[in-house]
């Protein structure tokens, strides 16, 4: 079987549809949007359509809360991340969740040329790499599980 890759990840989820916000918006906003659809990013866009940065749950605690600043009053862009990793979609799951790992980030960017895919988490890999792993993860847990009292 071939390996997986961050394109299988993105073509299982629920919706293909593009969760971003205006770099325009409030960190207030994009909460909102955040919560609305139940993930912990968003892809911040210009207005062309490029990506400018992504807002997380991470920016939130600690360039917002953290720092003291009012959601309401707060601009997006001055609190995104704006150093974005990406893969194309032929990367595998395991060399994505291993670079997210090195570069300390939960979140990556999948482009393939100037088409953007998606944004996917090392949750979604995670989920992908047990449900359809072949096994092998679910196994080496059962193994694990039996030296345990």
């Amino acid at each position: 079987m071939a390996e997986q890759t961050v394109a299988d990840v993105v073509g299982h989820r629920k919706s293909d549809e593009l969760i971003s916000v205006p770099a325009s918006a409030s960190v207030a906003e994009a909460v909102g949007v955040m919560a609305a659809r139940e993930v912990g990013a968003v892809l911040v866009m210009t207005e062309d359509r490029l990506v400018a940065g992504i807002f997380s749950e991470r920016d939130l605690l600690t360039r917002v809360v953290h720092a003291g600043r009012d959601p309401a009053a707060t601009p997006l862009s001055l609190v995104m991340t704006r150093d974005v990793r990406f893969v194309s979609p032929g990367t595998t799951t395991e060399a994505a969740l291993s670079l997210m790992h090195v570069l300390g980030f939960r979140h990556l960017l999948v482009i393939d040329g100037p088409r953007v895919f998606g944004l996917v988490s090392m949750r979604d890999l995670v989920y992908q790499m047990i449900t359809r792993g072949e096994g092998r993860f679910e196994a080496a847990v059962r193994e694990a599980a039996k030296g345990t009292p």
